[in-house]
Parts: structure tokens; C-alpha cells; sequence
């Protein structure tokens, strides 16, 4: 064999074994998966970064929302209790029973100090309120009617003040012994609208150890609660 045919051989050899070791792995086929074993994924294996802790407190904004709430429920706690304490319908004819407990006796104290103090805003409340008295009453000029009645009132505040010396340490005791009193129609005593009518309530006191009494001269009613018209004795 020349050296030629020799190297062409051994050029042969090294490319059979070259090609013998550039084998191709073989294949893997993917494995198939079971329903029954859950994937594992990277999202549900922890809880969020934001999330608290199961027994975790309300976060801020929990926090903002109950107080929210409960302001919500307060609000309505509010409205229900104020909707229990809103005044009675107005009856068209006034004709309503008049009331002579706590209330009256509170206003009558009023006028009684409003006496004692010479202070006739104290009385204020004892006195009949403009707003009924101008639709009720049947005369040209209710209004005007009123405002005179209502400076006779003040003045005649003024007056009993002065019956006494002095007023040191006098106390209320109670209002009654008015008249048996008598529903007015519409029509009687100038009126539109009915009322209810008592002459001499007695504001009752004691001072300086004894027993007195201021008498009320006219009282009449509006829904249910009686007002005065007129302190002493109507001037003619």
C-alpha cells in the first residue's frame, strides 16, 4: 500500500468515528398529567404581599368604612328618635283638650319670675303666639290687635311687679282655680276659629312665710295648650 492510499484510509477512519460520537439524544415525550394532583402555582402558594394576616385587626380603610357605618346608623338612631318627638298634626278647629300638666305649670312658672324679676321676656312663652292669633281672630286688623294686647301684657308684668315691696325669696307653687272653662265657636267673641276659654287662673307663691296669689285673668287654648290673652282686667 503506498503511503498515499494509506493516508486515505486513515482519513476514512476518523471521519466514521467523528460521526459515531455526534449521536442525537433521544426524545423525551412529555409526561401526561393528572387531573387529581393539583398544579402547583407560584400566585396561590403564598398570599399577596397586601393582604393581612388571617387574625389580623380592620386595615385603615376598614377601619374608615365601619366608622362610616356606625356615623350611618347614629345618623338614623338620630332621625328616629327626633321623628318621636315631633309635634301632633295642627287640628282645623282647634277643638283639642286642653292639656294642665308639667308643661303648663312650667310656662306658668315663667310668668311667675317673669313678675318676681320684672323681666317680661320670662313670660314670653305663657303669652298667646302671634302666628295662631292672626288667622283666628275676626277683627280688621288682627296683627295690630295683637301688638296692642301684647304691650298690655308686658305693662301689666310691670305693674304686679311693683304690688310688692319686695319679691326676696318668693317661690312659685303652682297655677289653678281658673273658671270652668267653656268651648267658643267660630263666630263668638270675634273669632274664626274655636277655642277653648277659662277666666282667673291663680299663679300661687309663698314669700316671707305666708301664702299669695296673682290672678290670671283670661286664658284660652290652642291645640290643647292654654295661653294667656290677658294679664288683669280687660280695659274698656
Amino acid at each position: 500500500m503506498t503511503i498515499l492510499s494509506r493516508r486515505l484510509a486513515l482519513g476514512c477512519l476518523l471521519l466514521g468515528l467523528g460521526a459515531c460520537s455526534k449521536t442525537t439524544p433521544p426524545s423525551r415525550d412529555p409526561q401526561p398529567i393528572d387531573s387529581a394532583t393539583p398544579v402547583a402555582r407560584a400566585t396561590s402558594a403564598a398570599p399577596p404581599a397586601s393582604a393581612p394576616p388571617a387574625d389580623a385587626g380592620p386595615t385603615a380603610g376598614g377601619l374608615a368604612a365601619a366608622d362610616a357605618d356606625a356615623g350611618a346608623s347614629a345618623e338614623a338612631v338620630g332621625t328616629d328618635a327626633g321623628a318621636a318627638v315631633v309635634e301632633p298634626p295642627i287640628v282645623a278647629d282647634n277643638k283639642v283638650g286642653p292639656t294642665e300638666g308639667a308643661e303648663l305649670q312650667e310656662r306658668a312658672r315663667g310668668l311667675f319670675e317673669a313678675i318676681v324679676k320684672d323681666d317680661p321676656e320670662r313670660g314670653e312663652a305663657f303669652w298667646f303666639p302671634r302666628e295662631p292669633f292672626v288667622p283666628l281672630k275676626d277683627v280688621k286688623d288682627p296683627g295690630k290687635y295683637w301688638g296692642q294686647l301684647h304691650k298690655s301684657y308686658v305693662n301689666d308684668i310691670h305693674t304686679l311687679h311693683k304690688k310688692r315691696k319686695s319679691w326676696e325669696g318668693a317661690t312659685f307653687v303652682k297655677l289653678d282655680g281658673w273658671s270652668r272653662l267653656k268651648w267658643v265657636p267660630p263666630g263668638g267673641e270675634a273669632n274664626k276659629i274655636g277655642y277653648y276659654r277659662a277666666f282667673h287662673g291663680k299663679l300661687r307663691y309663698r314669700a316671707d312665710g305666708e301664702e299669695g296669689e296673682i290672678d290670671v285673668h283670661t286664658l284660652i287654648t290652642w291645640q290643647g295648650r292654654w295661653y294667656v290673652t290677658h294679664l288683669r282686667k280687660i280695659k274698656k
